[in-house]
């Protein structure tokens, strides 16, 4: 028999794919299927990701793109979600962020921009190459 916590149940969303533990670090590339949860430390590239959560302790330094990104915890670098980027209370993003939706609860410290990125499939597509490369500055 196997159990799920109570609070994905209720949320309707499914337990992660994969998890990088507390007390856990990663530095590198990382391809994940699925649903990323990271409650330790990452440094690099995601990829082929749907569904980020950082946890509350979580860390990491890095600009991802996604379809989709709960944050918890601390984000060092850039976010790009397709879809909803959601911020709860307590977490503290530098760099900046664009989404189609965003959601920034009470509490959430935030130091950048912040993008609203049009919707429909011919608006945004993924990138494997958002870590290497970077935006030109626009006057």
């Amino acid at each position: 028999m196997k159990f799920l916590s109570r609070s994905n149940q209720e949320d309707g969303v499914p337990p992660p794919d994969t998890t990088i533990g507390v007390g856990s670090s990663f530095r590198g590339t990382l391809m994940v299927a699925g649903t990323l949860r990271i409650e330790g430390e990452l440094e690099g590239d995601i990829l082929n990701c749907e569904r980020l959560e950082i946890g509350e302790h979580g860390l990491m330094r890095a600009d991802i793109e996604v379809k989709e990104a709960v944050i918890q915890g601390r984000v060092l670098g850039n976010v790009r979600a397709l879809g909803m980027l959601e911020m709860k209370a307590g977490a503290r993003v530098e760099g900046d962020v664009s989404a189609v939706s965003v959601i920034m609860e009470p509490g959430v410290f935030f130091n950048g921009r912040c993008t609203m990125l049009e919707t429909g499939a011919d608006a945004v597509h993924l990138d494997p190459d958002l870590g290497r490369r970077r935006e030109p500055v626009r006057s």
